[in-house]
């Protein structure tokens, strides 16, 4: 090479007139050193909107700094890194690319340098549109996370693109994938079911084989995936030679789900259970003290002249006192008991198991903490406030929730009648 080439003028000038985009990277903090200009131009950004950025920012399959450090030290281990992803434009669209790394140190600190194209078009070239069987393989690839195609027979397994891609793998990391590359991926806990859900359909039993579980990916943590295949090819004696499947990423669905189902199951404020679930679980403990039999104490419990500590201090505080109470009777409550809010400031309290004499020692420890420890408003102010309970018993006092609650409810206006701050059970109502 000239001296004139070897110039750092020169490959400044290939750097920047590269008609891919190039990134220089801190693999220690994922910061853009450099980018070129046709990377700028392929994010719709200018220069001081990708550089000192973190490439995280940009690539939407790389999620977190753990991924980025795990991809960084295989570019580092591997020497050169081929990723299949996606990159973010400045206006939220996204473009599938290929991505080539490789690892290199100048003047004692080492450097990532990337090499991504745009492949969004790379198939319209190779391919004729018009292909049928191009048109299947493109909508079955673009309606999954990840294509499978395992072989029966030497239980190898074709794993797509977009399946390393979910699990933050580059296409390449992953050698002569076997059956067992994917259950070691599925969750200890999930594994059993799922593949008695696959046997199913390979012996017959079922037209296809479906299971929701959760993957690990490549840092460790696990994903909810959606999965579904079928057996497409089988021998003379019918067993399976050749199965096929997609999997789908349906972790946002399955968090937002399990959030509704909490939501729905346990009250906001003080993360009870709410007054719905509570005769869910009244019902069942119930059925259960009948066949056994064993007893069961119901208790109702309600804080004292609740509305006058709204009215003077506020709903807010209202809140607060709510809540102080809570973490008072759930530092006392057994691991057993079945704790609710039944409504605004009042309780119900369910001790399977338990004696009538054990549960009113239980209720007065509770009411007594709770009015000799005092309660601070937002701006300071110490109030001690208190509370009264009323116990009814199963099967003493009843067979029905509504009346077991009933006798709970009347024991405990029977206590606020007394003087608050007291325990009432049925022998007092006499």
């Amino acid at each position: 090479m000239t001296d004139s080439l070897s110039t750092h003028g020169f490959f400044r000038q290939l750097f920047s007139s590269s008609s891919d985009a190039i990134y220089v990277i801190d693999p220690a903090t994922s910061k853009v050193l450099e980018a070129n200009a046709a990377a700028c131009k392929t994010l719709y950004m200018e220069r001081d909107e990708v550089v000192n950025h973190s490439v995280l920012s940009l690539n939407k399959d790389v999620v977190g700094f753990e991924q980025w450090r795990l991809i960084s030290q295989a570019i580092k281990e591997q020497g050169q890194f081929r990723f299949v992803g996606r990159h973010k434009r400045k206006d939220g669209s996204d473009f599938p690319v290929e991505v080539i790394s490789d690892f290199f140190s100048h003047e004692g600190k080492d450097y990532i340098v990337s090499i991504a194209r745009d492949i969004s078009a790379r198939n319209a070239h190779d391919t004729k549109v018009s292909d049928d069987d191009y048109i299947r393989t493109f909508v079955l690839n673009e309606a999954s996370d990840g294509l499978w195609d395992w072989n029966a027979q030497d239980n190898s397994l074709f794993l797509s693109r977009q399946w390393y891609r979910m699990l933050g793998y580059g296409p390449d990391e992953v050698t002569n994938p076997t059956l067992n590359t994917w259950k070691d991926a599925v969750h200890p806990e999930d594994l059993e079911q799922v593949i008695s859900l696959l046997q199913s359909h390979l012996e017959g039993n079922a037209s296809r084989y479906e299971a929701k579980y959760r993957l690990r990916n490549r840092q460790g943590d696990y994903i909810w995936v959606h999965d579904r295949g079928m057996v497409v090819e089988r021998d003379e004696n019918d067993a399976p030679l050749r199965v096929v499947g997609m999997v789908l990423d349906v972790t946002e669905s399955q968090l937002l789900a399990e959030k509704l189902l909490e939501h729905s199951r346990y009250d906001d404020l003080t993360k009870l259970y709410n007054r719905k679930t509570g005769y869910e679980l009244f019902e069942k403990y119930l059925q259960i003290s009948e066949h056994q039999p064993t007893e069961i104490q119901i208790i109702m419990l309600d804080i004292d002249r609740f509305k006058e500590l709204n009215d003077t201090f506020g709903h807010v505080t209202g809140d607060h006192a709510i809540q102080h109470f809570t973490e008072t009777m759930q530092s006392v409550t057994r691991k057993t008991d079945i704790l609710c809010r039944w409504g605004g400031e009042e309780f119900l309290l369910l001790c399977p198991g338990s004696t009538k004499t054990a549960a009113v020692k239980m209720v007065n420890r509770i009411l007594s903490e709770f009015s000799q420890t005092p309660f601070t408003t937002d701006e300071g102010i110490e109030l001690h406030l208190s509370a009264s309970a009323g116990v009814s018993s199963y099967p003493e006092d009843g067979h029905s929730i509504r009346g077991l609650v009933k006798a709970a409810d009347t024991a405990m206006y029977k206590a606020k009648s007394l003087g608050r701050n007291r325990v009432c059970t049925q022998e007092d109502l006499s």
